[in-house]
């Protein structure tokens, strides 16, 4: 068969280039879309004809789309839909619909496993809910499945929509390595000054138990399939690893394409010393510049420090959210507020550049007083970067229950809503609201990226016209959003 992977054209989008890998914002940057790649992988072990499309990377706009698909049929066109996605991925879906209706749609993702009901037009629609790559190898398994006896799926029959049972988790070893031949674009990120860059998986699930907490998109879509088979939400989804074997075995063959760079977009990269040190002396050789996230009390340990670096990491984004003691124990974050600047000082002593993070509104007990005392602790360790950011109740997170039992979202049906956490507030909460939350985040990153040194700093690091024109690019969509009303 001919399936098509498919990120649409960026034009689609008035409001922005939605980002695929963690879904939660448009970014000022693009990563590969890395789990819509594993995906296609999968089905390409099946034997079929593959085509991944990432018309963002491709500099494919809607008239060469058009043209693209006039000439072009295919048997299935596969969609990993994130939240701010959506409407996006069903316009192309009925946009290819009215050239060829035999062709079917499959949506997979975030939004597609919360309300699979939104993505089933008509009949020759299907929504894969949850980790999807078992799902795959059944629904490809022939041109005209029995959707009744998949497990893990939803679809019209009748008129009615049908909710398969939940399939189980895969063993991650059995999965192929992603085929990164099947990208036809390239790609840069802001925290790398190499070019071409990657991003990979290592892990799936997280063996914290933060509140509020909004892994990366693949995991999102595996914790809410996992939610929705509970009366009361208490449990994650385990924590599962891939081998260290398997994980050298990735970052050789990105190395032997030709790849500078690497984005590992795991939850937390550091679960245990002995596994990270295995790692590090695996991939040590490769010439690989990567960058990855952990958490902040794991970076106290020099020894793994000095072997990440030896390895070429080059910056560990740290979810710290805030510094007020109270407000982390609450959000059940499991980590002190010293931690975080214990951790900036072991990293910059072991010449790995730290990056850290506030989110607002992660806990009701949050005043202003204490977003106010976060940003000013943040600006005193003075990171190249520092991520800010309103928090949105994803679907997967027990703090959704709370808000919407507390009806402290702000949407006409309380109710969660797809929109950029760099910008957006869906929340009021009792000490502070939105709108003052959307004022302390403008502010912040204006005194984070717009003060000279800044931007001489970010000046200094340009190797190449390239990336001149990703910096510069980069800059001017941040202006714009910091000048927005919104």
């Amino acid at each position: 068969m001919r399936l098509l992977f498919l990120v649409p054209p960026v034009d689609f989008n008035p409001k922005g280039i939605p980002d695929r890998t963690y879904g939660c914002n448009y970014g000022f940057g693009y990563t590969p879309p890395v789990h819509l790649l594993s995906q296609a992988t999968v089905a390409q072990q099946l034997g079929h004809e593959v085509r991944l499309m990432d018309c963002r990377a491709e500099n494919i706009n809607t008239d060469a789309f058009l043209n693209f698909i006039r000439t072009n049929a295919f048997d299935w066109v596969y969609f990993f839909t994130v939240y701010l996605s959506n409407e996006d991925d069903l316009k192309a879906a009925k946009m290819i619909g009215e050239f060829y209706p035999e062709t079917k749609f499959v949506f997979a993702g975030t939004s597609p496993t919360w309300k699979p009901e939104m993505f089933l037009y008509d009949l020759r629609y299907v929504v894969i809910r949850g980790e999807p790559e078992g799902t795959i190898q059944e629904l490809f398994s022939t041109k005209n499945p029995d959707f009744q006896n998949i497990c893990g799926i939803s679809y019209l029959k009748n008129g009615e929509v049908h909710h398969n049972k939940a399939r189980g988790f895969v063993n991650l070893d059995t999965l192929p390595l992603p085929d990164r031949r099947l990208y036809k674009g390239l790609y840069r990120i802001n925290r790398l000054n190499v070019f071409p860059i990657t991003n990979m998986c290592v892990s799936r699930g997280c063996a914290f138990r933060c509140k509020f907490c909004a892994p990366n998109a693949i995991d999102q879509a595996i914790e809410i399939e996992y939610k929705k088979g509970q009366v009361k939400y208490t449990n994650r989804p385990p924590l599962r690893l891939r081998s260290v074997e398997h994980v050298i075995e990735e970052f050789k063959d990105i190395a032997k394409l030709g790849y500078k760079g690497v984005e590992i977009c795991d939850n937390q990269f550091i679960w245990g010393k002995e596994r990270t040190l295995e790692i590090c002396q695996g991939i040590k050789g490769l010439g690989l510049q990567w960058i990855c996230l952990a958490r902040a009390a794991a970076m106290h340990d020099k020894e793994i420090l000095k072997a990440m670096r030896e390895a070429g990491c080059q910056l560990v984004y740290m979810g710290t959210e805030s510094f007020r003691q109270a407000i982390l124990d609450d959000i059940r974050k499991e980590m002190k507020a010293e931690d975080i600047k214990i951790a900036v000082n072991a990293l910059r002593e072991c010449g790995i550049e730290p990056e850290i993070s506030v989110i607002m509104g992660a806990s009701p007990l949050e005043t202003k007083e204490d977003i106010a005392y976060s940003l000013r602790e943040a600006n005193k360790l003075n990171t190249r970067f520092t991520h800010f950011g309103i928090i949105l109740p994803f679907p997967n997170t027990e703090y959704y229950d709370i808000v919407k039992a507390n009806r402290w979202f702000t949407t006409p049906t309380n109710d969660f809503m797809p929109v950029d956490n760099s910008r957006e507030a869906i929340i009021s909460l009792p000490n502070v609201s939105g709108e003052e939350m959307k004022k302390f985040l403008k502010k912040a990153y204006f005194y984070q990226y717009c003060r000279p040194q800044k931007i001489i700093r970010q000046i200094l690091k340009i190797r190449s016209a390239g990336d001149c024109l990703h910096k510069a690019t980069t800059f001017l969509k941040f202006l714009k959003m910091l000048m927005s009303k919104s």
